[in-house]
């Protein structure tokens, strides 16, 4: 992305029309410097459906931009263009979407300037496909398997920056309640996954799945990682907000440094953040990992209050305890 400025992406109107709002933002060491934003241009990418809430992914790589969407006809398309460019090229792949807001599409580019994606997938077979050309949408090829494990019940897929800066992708395997979130790593020479952690991450033993934010990387250099227990399918069946951090994404310990023995489950000790009980008030993918002024993580999370409102709470390790 060229300095002093900032791409986002949206879908709007009716009938939705996807389109990228181009800011004239500053950044400086990563942070942005408060002024007025003026917006330079709306960039119109296509027309998409608005009836329900699905997530789209803008990548931007040198000079080359990637917007991956659904179309009207809920086709998954990767448009791409030039960043001194105001016309995009079009890529239409073999995957249509339902009405499956789980279903969201995700990008990265490899250090060799391959594209991959993925999406579309909610308990499904895994669903990839990467370019056979170096920055070429027009070249996305289905690859049918990663590593060919675990690979038949699929959710929630994620293309993140590993340490050495490593392209990891993980997903979790398994449904709502029953579920083990899975850590890959691609391998730049051969073109090929293999497992970066040999065990799952998180193993719901068949009882829960866990909800995941992050990996995040944070300012003192660890991934850091929070999380929810969920027995069922029900929402209401969260529980236990739950906090691991690494190195390496490789060796976890707990908040206090002790190491952590995978899988984590449910009965692994020092994770546990806030004994949240079930009905209490916990919604997945409503918990995040922040850092205050002394780079210390903050888990924040919402539960009900003891008159039974729905509040947002703060936990931060002190004095040897959330």
């Amino acid at each position: 992305m060229p300095p002093n400025r900032f791409f986002a992406v949206a879908a709007a109107l009716s009938l939705g029309t996807i389109f990228l709002l181009i800011s004239a933002d500053d950044f400086a060491a990563g942070q942005t410097v408060k002024r007025e934003t003026r917006i330079e241009m709306s960039l119109d990418v296509s027309r998409v459906p608005s009836w329900f809430p699905v997530g789209f992914c803008l990548l931007t790589n040198g000079n080359r931009q990637y917007v991956a969407y659904y179309d009207a006809e809920h086709r998954m398309t990767v448009a791409a263009r030039t960043l001194d460019s105001k016309v995009w090229d079009y890529h239409i792949l073999p995957s249509n979407v339902g009405w499956d807001s789980h279903n969201y599409v995700t990008m990265a580019i490899d250090d060799d300037g391959y594209i991959h994606l993925s999406g579309n997938m909610h308990c499904d077979r895994l669903l990839y496909f990467r370019t056979a050309r170096p920055w070429d949408a027009g070249s996305f090829q289905k690859v049918n398997e990663m590593t060919g494990r675990n690979e038949s019940r699929c959710t929630y897929p994620q293309f993140m920056t590993g340490a050495d800066n490593a392209l990891i992708f993980h997903y979790r395997a398994g449904r709502s309640g029953s579920g083990n979130e899975i850590y890959n790593v691609y391998d730049l020479a051969s073109k090929t996954w293999r497992r970066l952690l040999d065990t799952p991450l998180t193993d719901g033993e068949g009882r829960v799945n866990a909800y995941f934010h992050g990996p995040l990387l944070g300012p003192d250099g660890y991934f850091h990682l929070c999380w929810m227990w969920r027995d069922h399918g029900g929402c209401e069946t969260n529980h236990d907000i739950s906090y691991a951090r690494s190195k390496d994404l490789v060796h976890w310990e707990t908040v206090d440094g002790t190491a952590i023995t995978l899988p984590i489950t449910l009965e692994t000790q020092g994770v546990i953040v806030d004994p949240v009980p079930i009905e209490a008030g916990l919604i997945n993918m409503g918990h995040c990992v922040g850092f205050d002024a002394l780079n210390r993580p903050i888990v924040t999370y919402h539960k009900y209050d003891e008159a039974g409102n729905s509040q947002i709470y703060n936990a931060r390790w002190e004095d040897g305890r959330w």
